[in-house]
């Protein structure tokens, strides 16, 4: 979805159901997602840490239990609003930015973190965040995306289940062209319908 779309949709607290845990059905429970992601994440999982797109902070809760300074930052005012509701002062500092830059100092952060949000980002959009990730990143900070694989309409809101067309080869090629490098990228089944990808990447 381009920047407005993204903005409608998560803008609107009819789109959550249940503060997004109805999202990780196919896992049983949320608690069961976060055991999966966290033995992907834990080594890198360290610092300054920033959470892009938390929606209703599904994941902030656990990310808050390994880390003592986490920020967010998300498109949409509701959803940075429910978050200081759940974990207040819990949060270094919350920002609601524009769908695509990122209001931090350069080389703030050593870990950059997103789940469920950069699959349903044009690939214009992911472009300009990791031109951001890639200036805010220290030296040796590493960053954990999921974003879609697939090909589908030219209107990724007619996708399944709103998924971005997206590949792994595109999103290295993104990567490394703004002088990062691919840790790994490992295909992620989230449904029945659908499998997505969790890439690793870090700054030299």
């Amino acid at each position: 979805m381009n920047i407005k779309e993204q903005k409608e949709l998560w803008g609107n607290p009819g789109s959550w159901s249940d503060d997004g845990h109805e999202w990780s059905g196919h896992f049983g429970t949320t608690d069961n997602l976060w055991n999966i992601l966290y033995t992907k994440i834990e080594k890198y999982l360290k610092g300054e840490v920033l959470e892009i797109a938390p929606g209703y902070g599904r994941i902030t809760k656990y990310l808050l239990e390994k880390v003592s300074n986490l920020s967010i930052v998300d498109l949409n005012n509701n959803c940075i609003e429910k978050c200081k509701e759940k974990y207040g002062d819990k949060i270094k500092s919350y920002v609601v930015n524009d769908g695509k830059t990122l209001n931090y100092n350069d080389d703030t952060f050593d870990f950059v973190f997103s789940y469920d949000s950069f699959v349903h980002m044009t690939a214009d959009v992911i472009e300009c965040y990791l031109i951001e990730i890639q200036r805010v990143l220290k030296s040796n900070g590493y960053v954990f995306i999921h974003h879609s694989y697939f090909f589908g309409d030219d209107n990724p809101t007619s996708n399944i289940a709103g998924r971005s067309n997206m590949t792994p080869e595109v999103f290295r090629n993104l990567v490394e062209r703004y002088d990062m490098d691919i840790v790994s990228q490992e295909h992620f089944r989230v449904s029945e319908q659908v499998s997505d990808i969790l890439t690793i990447f870090y700054k030299k």
